[in-house]
């Protein structure tokens, strides 16, 4: 007596994408315990059924009315081979993405896949979701590759989508957090990814292990790389200096100049993504309580920190929003209700070097200027914005001499 049925059906998941549906039952159970979803016509129900570790028993049924396909089966090995790798890695992608934004957003629900149109695949390059934040509705995304928004989301789910096709396209490498749910999922073959999709598709969560161990990092560098060095420039490498028997390694950049590697920076772009990555990933991992097997909370805020630290010296961008950061905190505690922060910058120079802000209102404004290292500037507070600026930069030349 057979002992599993399923059942499959073309739907509309969502406007503009069809999918494959394939529930599978024990028998006298009328809810389905797996689950298996591709985009259509990814291959015929019973190959399907056999990439995910299913047989068909005899022949699939037609039933007209509920318009889907019927049949008993049983269980065998999963089919190997490209057709099959690639469907099941195509429910892998499903399966980190959704639990990745379930984790991030506890409330996110009512995904939607986003394809990347007129790129010929029919596979989703991210999902949109609604979720609440502060009893408000917003929209949500999450790309296939694991980049999951951690802000307050879009306005609405057409600027979602856009959000999604922009990650896509950065080709940005999954997160550590993905990476950690990759490895457990490529464990995973057969019925056992149907029945982690079904658990995911009704809002539950994947649980990922940390057992990606991180390689010790060697600095060396390559001709073209560019390198910020120990003086905080950024310099081009020529190539790495001959060793030499009790000295460190040493870089050599453009004009000659030898620079000790170990004091050196990587700061090709890969690397400048690499860092947002990795702050990224430690602030989910410390927002949302996803420590690691060790669960130690102390370490996950060092990597934050370290990323961040690595983020000043190689992403001018970067650096001015924590040096602003660190100024807005420390006005905004010297003076509470500081406001309209307006960057200062040395002649000739592109970061900022301080920035002035408003205390008070209307004729009773007054303003003050704070450094990039959060220190108030002695110079008071001043009617006019302009008044305070020069006020701060006679100080600085005065101090200077």
């Amino acid at each position: 007596m057979p002992q599993h049925f399923a059942t499959a059906a073309i739907v509309q998941a969502a406007p503009g994408y069809r999918e494959l549906r394939v529930e599978i039952r024990r028998r006298g159970e009328a809810d389905p315990f797996a689950l298996i979803a591709l985009p259509a016509s990814t291959l015929d129900t019973p190959d399907v059924l056999t990439a995910f570790g299913w047989r068909v028993v005899g022949d699939m049924e037609y039933v007209a009315g509920p318009n889907e396909e019927r049949a008993e089966v049983e269980p065998c090995t999963p089919t190997e081979g490209p057709a099959g790798d690639c469907v099941r890695d195509t429910v892998r992608r499903e399966i980190r993405a959704r639990s990745l934004a379930i984790v991030a957003h506890p409330t996110a629900a009512h995904f939607h896949p986003v394809q990347l149109n007129g790129d010929g695949s029919r596979d989703p390059i991210g999902w949109t979701f609604l979720l609440t934040i502060a009893d408000e509705r917003v929209h949500g995304w999450v790309t296939a590759g694991g980049s999951v928004v951690l802000g307050a989301g879009e306005a609405n789910r057409a600027e979602a989508k856009r959000a999604v096709r922009h990650a896509h396209m950065m080709q940005l490498d999954p997160s550590p957090v993905a990476e950690m749910a990759s490895v457990q999922l490529k464990r995973k073959t057969g019925p056992e990814l149907a029945e982690v999709l079904y658990i995911v598709r009704n809002g539950g969560k994947v649980a990922v292990e940390d057992d990606v161990q991180d390689e010790p990092v060697v600095p060396q560098y390559r001709p073209g790389d560019l390198v910020v060095c120990a003086d905080g420039v950024p310099r081009t490498v020529e190539a790495m200096a001959p060793e030499v028997d009790g000295e460190p390694a040493r870089v050599v950049v453009d004009g000659g100049a030898e620079w000790i590697a170990d004091n050196c920076l990587r700061a090709n772009r890969e690397d400048v993504l690499d860092a947002h990555r990795r702050s990224q990933d430690a602030a989910l991992r410390l927002r949302t309580g996803l420590l690691g097997s060790g669960g130690d909370r102390e370490a996950v805020l060092g990597d934050l920190l370290d990323a961040l630290t690595v983020l000043r010296r190689i992403d001018p961008a970067a650096r001015v929003a924590l040096a602003e950061d660190t100024a807005r905190r420390a006005a905004q505690t010297a003076h509470p209700g500081a406001c309209k922060f307006q960057p200062v910058h040395h002649l000739g120079e592109e970061e900022p070097c301080a920035w002035s802000f408003s205390v008070g209102h209307s004729a009773q404004s007054r303003y003050g200027i704070v450094t990039r290292l959060g220190e108030i500037a002695p110079v008071g507070l001043y009617e006019y914005r302009t008044t305070a600026e020069r006020a701060f930069r006679q100080e600085q030349q005065r101090t200077a001499s």
